[in-house]
């Protein structure tokens, strides 16, 4: 897994707040800036005194934005912010602002676009179009709702030439977040700890990523292991695993890893090469499951790990 940059998002009421909170982020690569969730938005203000380099973001409400002023107040807004030299400003995909990477002719522009339903039906045909207009970076963050969605956006990260960040919301899509250098992306959205609710489906805060899931230290040849089911957000073994693999100074990840069926999770463990999994479900669908991985050459690393089910049974 290549390595991937962090980035951190920050929402405020105010930008005095915005400001402070921008500048007690630590241990991250980048700061994204939500100005579309503030009172007093404004990207002077955004960019002043900057400690890391920031992405500027204006989110439209058409895009999971929350911005309430017209069209004209937060064009004006972004192009403020490519004109006072914000390393990155992120403009939607057929938006009305995207014209404003003329300006620069693609450099320090993102272009991303966000579904909140589900995987778009044109995923690929999107994305070709996006790595095709000249953008520094293309961000897609669709709706996951199967683990085999992960593969398909990495499937784009595998085969572009141009830097992507690729985002599967949603329980579903944690993996993607957690390994962002295995899905091919140059860097991966965490949120803000002061952050009572995530700013998108699925994101976890900063904290958890660096602390219980050692962002900084997944590399090539971490293992990864993970519980099965449907649903898995409620479980505590990830938290156990990453803190017994942390003592025991071992290069491996345990993730929650949201299934929608057998086929889903086989898919997504040989694509992965998983090195082990507990599975979370009643007694007898555990043995057939244990049974099933026996018969899949692929799933063989994970065996060991299918027996602890007996503990339950």
């Amino acid at each position: 897994m290549p390595p991937a940059k962090l980035c951190v998002t920050v929402t405020a009421d105010t930008m005095a707040e915005l400001r402070t909170r921008r500048d007690e982020v630590t241990d991250a690569d980048m700061v994204e800036l939500r100005l579309d969730m503030v009172k007093d938005p404004s990207a002077a203000a955004a960019l002043e005194g900057r400690k890391h380099p920031v992405i500027i973001t204006c989110r439209p409400k058409s895009q999971g934005g929350h911005f309430t002023g017209s069209e004209e107040e937060r064009r004006a807004i972004l192009s403020e912010a490519l004109s006072l030299g914000a390393e990155y400003v992120d403009l939607e995909w057929k938006g009305t602002c995207a014209d404003l990477m003329k300006r620069t002719g693609g450099r320090n522009v993102i272009v991303s676009h966000h579904d909140f339903a589900g995987m778009p039906a044109d995923l690929e045909a999107m994305s070709r179009d996006m790595l095709g207009s000249g953008a520094e970076i293309v961000k897609l963050a669709v709706t996951a709702h199967s683990l085999s969605d992960c593969l398909r956006l990495r499937a784009i990260g595998k085969q572009s030439k141009v830097p992507v960040v690729l985002i599967a919301m949603g329980d579903a899509g944690l993996a993607s977040r957690v390994l962002a250098g295995w899905m091919g992306s140059c860097w991966t959205y965490a949120g803000d700890d002061h952050l009572e609710q995530a700013v998108a489906p699925g994101q976890i805060s900063a904290k958890l990523m660096r602390d219980e899931y050692q962002f900084r230290s997944i590399g090539a040849r971490t293992a990864v292991y993970g519980i099965v089911g449907k649903p898995v957000s409620h479980s505590v073994s990830p938290a156990m695993h990453n803190a017994a693999f942390r003592a025991a100074h071992l290069d491996a990840v345990y993730l929650p890893l949201a299934a929608s069926d057998y086929d889903d999770f086989t898919r997504f463990a040989d694509a992965l090469g998983l090195a082990g999994a507990s599975v979370t479900a009643q007694p007898l669908q555990l043995v057939a499951v244990a049974c099933a991985a026996l018969r899949e050459p692929g799933l063989a690393r994970a065996v060991d790990a299918v027996l602890r089910l007996a503990v339950g049974l």
